[in-house]
């Protein structure tokens, strides 16, 4: 225990030389320092408990016995013999600033949002049975699978999500600008996954404004891809409409596939009443080509906005961590030459 006061010793005066530097680099910068993570400094406690067990279970050193007092005086200590403990004080204090660095120290003087261009867009894909229809190639969802692929690639600024329907409505992806990511998950959209005897458009629109409900945007859009008629159970897609308007939402409606005079299995009516309602467009895509065409519209069609994200700090970790570093390459120098022990 007699070599653990003179280890918190040269381990305090480590720290605080470091810390002074620190000061005078920053100067009233510090007041602006803030922890990402404060409870990390607490790591400090591992190092500082370490050294007290050692020294609290290290084995009394080995005595010599003189039978005079005058010849012990011979073997009294230089300035080497009293920094022996230098080194782990050393090593102590490169815990303390790691400890530090794990807890993100921040800059609010220098903090800002990161602010893009774009709108938030949600994709509302028709996934009922009858999307497998030849009429397109290679079918209908194909079809719309290639052209929401471009779409997405050509609105790079854009927070981008992709909900699907059949009888019921599921979220593919929320609200993201992980454009990379959101397109892999459209190229592997299959048929027969979900329950696709019904078509729940209603149920689809509901489950887009609920992607949209935390958005900032000044532009929200809801794009609607469907060959049918709303034909299930649950909410209406007039109603679903309805609350779209009243949270400044717009529509657009894609009606695809070809249509028969007086086929009961779609409702061109209904589409463009949502869409007429919100402020949209309705759209009919009776084959690929015009499918593309209505895409091209609706890019000319969207304006944009501005978009504030979440603020952003400077990290300051590296000012800890390299002090750290620099000590234990000091610690290891010195155990390797001046301050080198034996057994």
């Amino acid at each position: 225990m007699r070599q653990l006061m003179p280890l918190l010793a040269f381990a305090g005066v480590a720290v605080v030389a470091v810390m002074l530097v620190l000061g005078l680099k920053f100067g009233v910068g510090l007041r602006y320092v803030v922890w990402a993570r404060p409870s990390w400094a607490l790591a400090a406690v591992v190092p500082l408990a370490a050294v007290v067990w050692r020294a609290w279970s290290a084995p009394r050193p080995a005595t010599m016995l003189f039978s005079r007092a005058r010849s012990l005086s011979r073997f009294s200590g230089g300035a080497i013999a009293r920094m022996v403990m230098l080194p782990d004080g050393l090593r102590l204090a490169a815990g303390v600033f790691l400890a530090l660095a794990l807890a993100r120290p921040q800059s609010t003087r220098g903090s800002d949002k990161i602010r893009h261009e774009g709108i938030d867009i949600v994709i509302v894909l028709d996934m009922s049975d009858s999307m497998e229809s030849p009429d397109m190639v290679p079918n209908r969802l194909g079809a719309s699978q290639i052209v929401i692929d471009d779409f997405i690639r050509r609105r790079p600024h854009d927070r981008i999500g992709l909900v699907v329907f059949g009888a019921v409505a599921s979220t593919v992806s929320p609200l993201t600008m992980d454009h990379g990511v959101l397109r892999t998950l459209v190229s592997r959209l299959r048929l027969g996954v979900m329950d696709g005897s019904t078509t729940a458009i209603g149920a689809g629109l509901g489950m887009a404004l609920n992607r949209l409900g935390d958005s900032d945007a000044d532009s929200k859009i809801v794009v609607l891809l469907t060959d049918g008629v709303h034909n299930a159970d649950g909410l209406d897609p007039d109603a679903a409409s309805s609350a779209a308007a009243d949270r400044g939402v717009q529509v657009y409606t894609i009606l695809m596939g070809q249509q028969r005079v007086g086929d009961s299995s779609i409702d061109p009516s209904r589409l463009e009443r949502i869409a007429s309602v919100t402020g949209g467009y309705a759209y009919t895509a009776e084959d690929q080509g015009e499918l593309h065409t209505t895409f091209q519209d609706l890019l000319d069609k969207l304006e944009t906005s501005i978009i504030e994200g979440q603020a952003v700090r400077p990290e300051l970790f590296q000012f800890f961590l390299w002090p750290a570093l620099g000590l234990l390459l000091l610690d290891i120098l010195l155990r390797s030459t001046r301050l080198r022990r034996f057994p």
